[in-house]
């Protein structure tokens, strides 16, 4: 049985009387609160008092007692009263800024940032005036992107850093310096191919890049697996998803390969900024020029080239016509002398020509003609002449990808790339990071080839860098490359 109070809503309301009550409430103090409003809006000055129920203006209800008690009773009035005190809180809000201040910000920005130019541009701090020099002479050695240079920075800036490189390329021109005229002495045993049963007593004797401790743990580990089927010992793990063999050369650098048939040791290399792959090839008589199919017109891949040579190996040599960015490799720039023939002209200037004579040694000076010379192309600038470093830092070039050139006093050479332009692999290295690299491995002749977007690896059947051309996988067209025989 319900009582009066209760009645009708046992048969399909949704709402009992107490939450019909309680809309009532919330319905009235709603419209109070908002003619209260009203009534107090401004008075306060930056605080904005909001109508909440349990809301107060300065201790006093926007309810009068009266009032309370006709609508709710006695006792509802004080529990309401008692809520309404419970959560007497004011709510700031902020001023919007003026257009005053917003141009003022503005313009503390603006002068923040011209601040900023003038530091990085005309600033002579040391640190500041190296990167400086770096980011012009990276960006002013590019075929298309010297506008990240030309388009922020004064000429006059950018002809003053890129006149370092002017200077450096005229002291080169000086032929008692740095034309050259010797011969190798080259290591016994290394012309033929020898099996690992008759290598392995003189191995440290021809391979002595290679730490015995680290060698002789990983031959342990892997015993004769390392054989190939004729019995040359055969170690590759040079593929960009390779870890390496955990042998280590006598510099500490990680050897990714190590070719007893072909007489190749692949080392990786690596500094703060760059990583790349040195391959030492043992007997210089297994490295010549290669030419692309279509030499004179289209070039061809560095995996295209080795095909149609039947290398072992091959890296990027001369560089050539490309407009914009886009040539097709077919023209290559300046001298290029195949097996004593020649097949382009050299482009004069300060170019050095570097190339091989019949002794197998590795020329590098000022181009007299092409007798004498087996295989030679053209670029700059020298790294390395008769044992002494001829660049010091970025000699003018940047920070780019690079390959290189050289050869040791005993006849091995020295075939360099290093990636660039792949941040978090390898931004690339200046002049003075690939001399020192060479010279670290021994070279007594080393000159720079043609690098960027050309530079690349290839080995046994696969790229072993990565090239930073727009075709990953393949890399660019090349007019030629030098590349090594087998034995």
């Amino acid at each position: 049985m319900h009582d009066d109070k209760n009645k009708g809503f046992e048969h399909g309301f949704s709402k009992t009387p107490d939450d019909i009550d309680e809309m009532i409430r919330e319905i009235y103090l709603s419209a109070i609160y908002d003619s209260e409003l009203e009534k107090k809006e401004g008075e306060k000055g930056d605080i904005e008092w909001v109508p909440q129920r349990g809301s107060f203006w300065q201790g006093e209800s926007l309810v009068d007692d009266e009032t309370l008690e006709q609508f709710f009773g006695k006792k509802e009035k004080r529990e309401l009263k008692h809520e309404l005190k419970r959560d007497r809180k004011p709510v700031k809000t902020k001023k919007k800024a003026g257009a005053g201040k917003v141009l003022l910000r503005a313009g503390c920005a603006l002068m923040l940032i011209c601040g900023l130019y003038a530091v990085a541009v005309f600033s002579d701090i040391p640190f500041v005036k190296k990167w400086r020099d770096i980011y012009i002479e990276t960006a002013m050695g590019t075929m298309t992107h010297q506008w990240l240079a030309t388009a922020f920075i004064p000429d006059f800036i950018i002809d003053d850093v890129m006149g370092t490189r002017t200077d450096i390329e005229a002291e080169q021109e000086v032929i008692d310096t740095i034309e050259t005229d010797w011969e190798i002495e080259p290591i016994k045993g290394v012309e033929e191919k020898t099996a690992w049963k008759k290598l392995e007593d003189e191995f440290f004797e021809i391979y002595t890049e290679v730490d015995r401790k680290s060698f002789e743990k990983y031959i342990e580990k892997h015993g004769e697996d390392i054989l190939d089927d004729e019995g040359y010992l055969i170690i590759d793990e040079a593929g960009l998803d390779q870890d390496g063999t955990g042998i280590k050369t006598v510099n500490g650098d990680e050897i990714m390969a190590i070719d007893t048939r072909n007489g190749i040791t692949i080392v990786e290399v690596t500094g703060s900024d760059y990583n790349g792959r040195l391959a030492i090839i043992k007997n210089p008589e297994q490295v010549e020029l290669e030419l692309a199919s279509g030499f004179g017109e289209v070039g061809a891949t560095i995996g295209a080239i080795s095909k149609q040579s039947g290398a072992v190996l091959a890296v990027n040599a001369s560089g050539f016509y490309d407009p914009e960015g886009h040539g097709n490799g077919g023209i290559p720039h300046g001298l290029v002398i195949k097996d004593g023939d020649l097949y382009s002209s050299w482009a004069g200037g300060n170019n050095k020509t570097i190339g091989f004579d019949y002794n197998n040694s590795l020329q590098i000076g000022q181009y007299r003609d092409e007798t004498g010379l087996r295989d030679a192309v053209e670029f700059k600038p020298a790294l390395i002449i008769g044992g002494k470093k001829m660049v010091e830092g970025s000699a003018g070039w940047g920070i780019s990808p690079r390959t290189a050139i050289g050869q040791t006093e005993n006849g091995q050479v020295l075939l360099l790339v290093v990636d660039g332009r792949q941040p978090g692999h390898s931004i690339g290295c200046t002049m003075g990071d690939l001399a020192d690299i060479m010279l670290e491995y021994g070279a007594y002749q080393a000159c720079n080839l043609d690098g960027g977007s050309s530079s690349i690896m290839y080995y046994n059947g696969r790229k072993i860098t990565k090239p930073s051309a727009g075709d990953k996988e393949n890399g660019r067209r090349l007019p030629n490359a030098f590349v090594v025989m087998p034995r």
